[in-house]
């Protein structure tokens, strides 16, 4: 989404050139980390870091949280650090300090103040700290300019929003400034836009947006640039109305509202548009609605209980088996699907999203990827493993359909986690990394750092539509809430204790 065309060996911002998560570069579909099997190079860390890795040719930028000074230090802070490296060895190159003001919990499984990540034009990187500022560096980390302002106080977590260029503009959230009549008495948060040579503001929109949700760049049918953004989420956020929101980006109309869609629920990270379609995934009513990207116009709404195919891996028999066209909620009594928040994702003809799984609270299907058809409304779940375990000289062995648990112990031995809750696997009650498509395979990582690859594609969700199962290293040592990078034919992936280059 950038003015000039980035190079094919660019990442230039979250989600890649485009901002929606997919592309049509080409990477690995398998690796192992625990056997060092396709990993280029590994750059260890001394903190944990949520944001993604951004990639322009020779550098890759990331940003961590500011080491703890000790193991007995709390396990919560403001300010982060920039990391520049090369990409070819992982090299470190510079650093940069990056100031924050309200603080946020370490290693945290809703996110944290390194959640937003860097973006790049190819001549500048821009930093950001979402507790509270953003900074322009040249590639050689030379402060041009820094930018201050005080997120919304008493919800310093959850801050999903990604940053992105439009052109010139670099587009970021922020509450309405002191003194702006418009501004709440508890502050919302807005898109604002910012010329990116100088730091200025050059508009703010007029809807709002929770800091629950994740923003989409795209384009209209006639060519012009807008972003979907949403309204709604838990701890009482005040934006309102609840919903989604287009705004214009087009030259001249930038921050315009150019449709609103009001209803009911949350709207964390639960949506995507194109050019055809926007979609809302309605966590309280497990349904699926299409809209008219053009209007805001409601199109259709689908279940995702009723006549769905699931295919559940049965260990006695090590296999998939169907239940063809049943309806879930029958299946399993007071059993509710609860898509996982910020997992979805549109291709080829479906929209994609993993499940939340708690047996004592009957949420699942139990460790499922699901997806619904665009035009048909046809729901289809495919159990995944939980984990796989990987030896020297050993077969890889998985596990299926049981709670898993993780190490929050970073490089330096320090117990990195200021929640308790972060030593889950993730398929419960976290905000997951958002998945990426590329060349028509969907990445999808969880908080163990297994990365399942699936062709999203397939006419049929089944076993042969699981590419590949992929780790980040040891099982159960491994904490990650990043999601993947393309770029130079290779992936860069990160855990909490390193970076890692993945090639073929």
């Amino acid at each position: 989404m950038t003015g000039a065309k980035p190079p094919s060996s660019a990442w230039p911002q979250a989600f890649g050139p485009e901002g929606n998560g997919t592309s049509t570069k080409k990477a690995p579909i398998r690796w192992s980390v625990a056997r060092n099997e396709h990993v280029v190079w590994r750059t260890t860390l001394p903190e944990v870091g949520q944001g993604g890795i951004t990639v322009w040719e020779n550098r890759v930028f990331l940003t961590i949280m500011k080491p703890l000074p000790d193991a007995s230090a709390p396990k919560e802070g403001a300010d982060a650090v920039g990391y520049c490296l090369d990409a070819a060895t992982g090299k470190i190159l510079w650093t940069v300090d990056l100031p924050g003001s309200e603080p946020a919990t370490y290693a945290y499984g809703f996110s944290d103040s390194t959640t937003p990540s860097p973006v790049t034009d190819g001549k500048s990187v821009y930093f950001f700290n979402a507790s509270g500022s953003l900074g322009r560096y040249d590639f050689s980390g030379k402060l041009l300019w820094r930018r201050v302002w005080k997120p919304t106080a008493g919800r310093p977590f959850n801050k999903q929003f990604k940053p992105f260029l439009a052109g010139d503009t670099l587009v970021n959230m922020e509450p309405r400034d002191e003194g702006d009549p418009k501004r709440e008495k508890d502050p919302w948060n807005y898109l604002r836009g910012l010329d990116k040579n100088t730091g200025k503001t050059l508009w703010v929109a007029e809807d709002s947006l929770t800091h629950y949700n994740t923003p989409l760049p795209g384009r209209c049918r006639n060519g012009a640039m807008a972003v979907l953004q949403g309204r709604g989420g838990y701890h009482d956020v005040p934006e309102s109305p609840i919903g989604l929101t287009l705004t214009s980006l087009a030259p001249g109309q930038e921050g315009k509202t150019l449709w609103r869609f009001e209803t009911t629920g949350k709207a964390l990270y639960t949506m995507h548009w194109d050019n055809r379609y926007a979609y809302w995934i309605d966590l309280d009513n497990a349904r699926h609605l299409v809209l008219d990207s053009e209007t805001g116009k409601l199109l259709r709404t689908q279940s995702l209980t009723q006549n769905v195919d699931y295919r559940r891996y049965d260990p006695a028999q090590g296999k998939y088996v169907l239940e063809a066209g049943i309806d879930l909620a029958k299946r399993l009594p007071s059993f509710k699907v609860f898509p996982a928040w910020f997992t979805n994702i549109p291709v080829g003809g479906w929209h994609y999203f993993l499940c939340f799984t708690d047996t004592a609270q009957k949420w699942g299907p139990y460790y499922c990827v699901g997806r619904v058809g665009i035009e048909s409304g046809k729901v289809e779940y495919l159990e995944l493993p939980v984990q796989v375990i990987r030896e020297p000289n050993r077969p890889d062995r998985f596990i299926w359909g049981t709670p898993q648990t993780t190490s929050t112990v970073n490089a330096r031995g320090i117990d990195a986690a200021g929640d308790e809750r972060s030593r889950r696997d993730g398929w419960t009650w976290n905000f997951l990394p958002a998945p990426v498509s590329l060349d028509g395979k969907i990445y999808f990582t969880s908080m163990l750092g297994v990365t399942y690859v699936l062709d999203g594609k397939a006419r049929t969700l089944d076993a042969a539509a699981l590419l590949s199962v992929n780790d980040l290293g040891t099982a159960g040592q491994v904490w990650s809430l990043n999601t993947v990078s393309a770029a130079n034919g290779r992936l860069y992936h990160r855990s909490m204790k390193e970076v890692i280059c993945i090639g073929q």
